[in-house]
């Protein structure tokens, strides 16, 4: 330990030496030249190669060395090419002249040549901040290119069944079966629209610290209670086991019940998410010494160590492949955090790896007195949620074999479009997954497929390729209606063997219309071309 810190303290010393050496030996250089040239030029030109001597000084070493190397030079020539020899005195007018010309033009030199060097560190430094800055700004316009995309999807993906829907209403505006049921299915997608909104609402409100906190002393069981109330359907649609340990005993803190409720229910949600149904998630709360510590794990998909920090930033998402599985901005947990910090709490996420589970803690600070609290503790039971209709079709209606296959995962835009298509007399097939539609499309052949891309499992682009390489259903006509509306996704469209590419939301009668005109194509003719490529 003792050596290190010798070499530590001796670095500058050395680097130092080096410098001043550079200038006491090229001074000797010169010394050594000037003598070999002394039969020569005898007392002739007697500064003239010190001027090398304290260029390649300062070239070499910088500034402090070249000044140093100025005046060795001085010293040299005047001891040993100045008569009287032996002797630093300078009786001749000229030759002291010389000398004042040597100092005077080196000085010069020395100041040029630093500033020279000032200026070309000044240029390097701005040219890498240049570039440092040049690569932030093109990673910020890639990260807003893909939240926009991002965010137009799942704003897209809402909006189509409440289109379909309005559509349905104003065929049946007298059936109150239809009309209810549309109304549950435009309410559910609204509060969908609402909670993307809100989420990124609560975003920019916290980069820009509008948000404010309604401190008070509050039991946090109560804000567990709130938040598991949100999450209650969440759970319940995926059979999960959700199981809480929370101590009997009033657990004080300093915060705003509601905003606590907010950053539990979406560290609960996130984990119903990223969890598979039947899987399993646990609340614990536990007071430890003057913090309070609140975990939420889980057996699902987890995430690689690595990625424990970066999930925290705004827009990131642990799946960001097409298919799209578990949807959402990305923006949940980074709530999350805000949320605890704005409480001087912290929050960390640990995870063995994927298919491994995760588990996000949370530690606040626990009250520093206990009061009791005004309101009552909470019920272990749960609010009922109003039971969702499934809306599938009931009857099929066959006119002149007009067949179609819809390739959809959200159920709900899925039987709007079947009811639509069959009250145009369409016989109307439907799958929810890749494989799904492999398997009908092959069983059914249908004359017709609508296929959405962020499919759970395999996106539509694989689901597409492989029904082209199929023997038996290749000729399949093809419509991609998707919310990936980017030049790059039609091309990927084209690629996967799509004969056309509409996005989301799109007008039933449109929607109609493209897939009745590939059917009257394909009874003109058996093998007809391949219609030119459309997007809408």
């Amino acid at each position: 330990m003792v050596s290190i810190l010798n070499d530590r303290s001796s670095g500058p010393w050395r680097a130092l030496v080096r410098r001043y050496g550079t200038a006491i030996l090229s001074t000797g250089v010169v010394i050594w030249v000037r003598s070999l040239l002394q039969p020569w030029l005898n007392e002739e030109c007697p500064f003239s190669l010190f001027y090398l001597s304290a260029l390649l000084t300062v070239w070499i070493a910088g500034t402090g060395p070249a000044i140093f190397a100025v005046g060795l030079g001085t010293v040299a020539a005047a001891h040993f090419f100045i008569p009287p020899s032996s002797s630093l005195l300078i009786d001749d007018v000229p030759d002291l002249v010389q000398l004042i010309i040597y100092v005077f033009v080196n000085c010069v030199a020395i100041m040029l040549f630093n500033r020279a060097e000032r200026q070309r560190d000044l240029a390097e430094n701005r040219s890498l901040e240049n570039e440092r800055l040049s690569d932030d700004l093109r990673k910020a316009d890639l990260r807003k290119d893909e939240f926009l995309a991002l965010l137009a999807h799942e704003l897209r993906n809402p909006l189509a069944p409440i289109r379909t829907s309005l559509a349905l209403l104003e065929r049946n505006e007298s059936s109150p079966d239809v009309v209810r049921r549309m109304r549950e299915i435009i309410h559910r997608q609204t509060i969908h629209l609402i909670r993307i909104t809100d989420d990124l609402l609560d975003v920019s409100r916290f980069c820009r610290g509008k948000v404010e906190l309604q401190v008070r002393r509050i039991d946090l069981r109560l804000a567990i209670a709130d938040a598991i109330e949100m999450v209650e359907s969440s759970l319940e649609s995926k059979s999960q086991r959700f199981q809480s340990l929370i101590p009997d005993e009033p657990i004080w803190v300093d915060g705003d019940r509601v905003r606590l409720a907010q950053l539990l229910a979406n560290l609960l949600g996130n984990a119903s998410k990223y969890t598979p149904e039947a899987g399993r998630i646990t609340l614990n709360l536990e007071p430890i010494d003057d913090l309070v510590s609140i975990m939420v794990s889980d057996n699902g998909i987890g995430f690689a160590p690595v990625q424990a920090d970066r999930i925290f930033e705004p827009f990131v998402q642990i799946d960001a492949s097409r298919t799209r599985e578990y949807g959402g901005l990305g923006v949940g947990l980074t709530i999350v955090n805000r949320l605890v910090a704005l409480h001087g709490g912290t929050l960390s996420a640990t995870s063995r790896g994927p298919g491994m589970g995760s588990c996000f803690t949370v530690t606040l600070p626990a009250a520093t007195t206990m009061q009791p609290s005004d309101a009552s503790l909470f019920a272990d039971d749960f609010a009922d949620n109003a039971s969702r209709t499934s809306c599938k079709s009931e009857t099929s209606v066959t006119t002149k074999g007009k067949s179609l296959l819809l390739v959809e995962d959200n159920k709900d835009a899925s039987a709007l479009l079947a009811e639509l298509f069959e009250s145009e007399g369409f016989q109307v097939y439907q799958a929810y997954d890749g494989v799904e539609a492999i398997q009908k499309a092959t069983q059914a052949h249908p004359d017709v497929i609508i296929m959405d891309i962020g499919l759970p499992g395999m996106d539509g682009y694989e689901t597409a390729r492989r029904i082209r390489r199929s023997r038996t259903i290749a000729g399949i006509k093809m419509i991609a209606l998707t919310g990936w509306g980017g030049p790059t996704d039609r091309d990927l469209a084209i690629q996967a063997g799509f004969d056309l590419h509409l996005i989301k939301p799109i007008a039933f009668q449109t929607l109609h219309d493209r897939a009745q005109a590939m059917i009257d194509e394909l009874a003109a003719s058996e093998k007809c071309d391949k219609p030119s490529f459309a997007q809408t």
